[in-house]
């Protein structure tokens, strides 16, 4: 694995590098280790501590204000904490350094060896940054508002916003690499990760070419490692109301994420395999409607998200509050338990040590970062609730889930 050339500036940063270098083996013998750890791990559910702030008036996890959003190596794991960016050694919490000015911020990610990436907000608007534990200041990192993914060669990407346009970038270190290649009539909207192969994974809008077709394209993009290899788009092509938004990307190649239904909110839950002819899913986790894939596992298939229902359901049909849910590549959809019986939880991370990162909250109402250790073996398939109300038609069911909880539910062909 490469690391980036930038100098260290202390003493203490090459200690820290040395034993990560000595506790981190060649990636496929860490691989095998790592998976061989989670079969004989202690399912819990870890509580990590938090930075001081008030807590929101109404969690949840679209507000983002407290969650686990990667699981490094050596008990490190990134993410934020009331609104500011946070990483936690163990469940010991620390701040990220702010730059002047700016006042809050998050951590997207991080690699095996303690790179962190993410994005701070203050007087100039937001800022991509990245940042190892040992220093005393991010780096903010030149023509970007969003860092949102790091592979284990240092390489990091994101996006920044000009007007309506979306511009994709791939750093090196703290410099520029490359400005991601936009097919003619593609409209990028967000980059949403990189693997160790260099392929770099996003999502947008274009156009089909046909003069009578007003509503055009909504797919998932793929970029190859090799930078003048042009990008592919995810199969089907979509449209303005079947948008395809990938999320994740795993050393495979192997993309997971959601289609968009916009006429009636829901979400399908959908991975694609290169070369990205055609998209599956397992269908929602059982009793719900609709649901979201934010990450995949490096290597062991295993795919996290959150579980919910749509919101156009008419007479309104009592639901449970969202739920963390865990995919283990086959099978049904499966739930993570709660933190506390009726209370929201979400994921958004996943390792090949089958460790999960979010948020749940507990028994007094408070939005708690966690992480599920042994997740597999604490996943379980919830009983589907007692509808009681009918629902109107075609309100909260997904045109690409006819049967939920059943496998491959999502299959189209180009």
């Amino acid at each position: 694995m490469g690391r980036s050339k930038r100098r260290l500036g202390t003493a203490a940063a090459g200690t820290v590098l040395a034993s990560l270098a000595l506790a981190l083996p060649a990636q496929a013998a860490s691989g095998n280790a790592e998976t061989a750890r989670a079969t004989t791990c202690k399912p819990a559910i870890r509580v990590l501590n938090a930075l001081p702030g008030a807590e929101p008036a109404e969690p949840s996890p679209w507000i983002e204000d407290t969650q686990v959003n990667g699981i490094g190596r050596l008990g490190l794991s990134v993410g934020v904490s009331h609104g500011k960016p946070a990483w936690w050694r163990g469940v010991t919490v620390h701040a990220v350094p702010l730059p002047a000015g700016y006042t809050s911020g998050r951590v997207e990610a991080v690699n095996r060896f303690g790179l962190m990436v993410g994005t701070v907000f203050g007087p100039t608007g937001p800022r991509a940054f990245r940042f190892y534990p040992w220093q005393a200041a991010v780096t903010l990192l030149p023509g970007g508002q969003y860092a949102t993914a790091v592979n284990d060669h240092g390489r990091i990407v994101g996006h920044r916003y000009e007007g309506s346009d979306t511009v994709g970038i791939e750093w090196q270190g703290a410099a520029v690499r490359r400005i991601l290649a936009e097919p003619a009539g593609f409209d990028l909207r967000e980059v949403t990760g990189i693997n160790n192969a260099g392929r770099i994974v996003g999502y947008g809008w274009g156009t089909t070419g046909d003069p009578d077709d007003s509503w055009g394209t909504a797919p998932g993009i793929v970029w190859s490692g090799n930078v003048a290899a042009p990008p592919v788009f995810t199969q089907p092509l979509g449209n303005a109301y079947e948008i395809s938004k990938p999320a994740a990307i795993d050393e495979s190649g192997r993309l997971v994420g959601i289609i968009t239904g916009s006429r009636d909110m829901t979400n399908s839950l959908a991975t694609w395999a290169p070369p990205y002819t055609e998209v599956t899913g397992p269908g929602t986790l059982a009793g719900r409607t609709s649901g979201s894939f934010e990450d995949i596992s490096p290597t062991t298939n295993v795919t996290v998200g959150t579980a919910y229902d749509s919101p156009y359901d008419f007479p309104p049909d009592p639901m449970p509050p969202v739920q963390a849910q865990y995919w283990p590549g086959s099978g049904p959809v499966l739930a993570l338990p709660r933190l506390a019986p009726g209370r929201f939880s979400a994921a958004f991370a996943v390792t090949d040590r089958d460790q999960v990162g979010g948020v749940a909250v507990d028994a007094s109402g408070i939005e708690r970062p966690v992480i599920w250790t042994c997740a597999g073996k604490q996943a379980y398939k919830p009983a589907v609730p007692l509808r009681t109300v009918n629902r109107r038609p075609g309100a909260g069911i997904n045109p690409h889930s006819p049967s939920a909880g059943a496998p491959e539910a999502v299959r189209r062909h180009r």
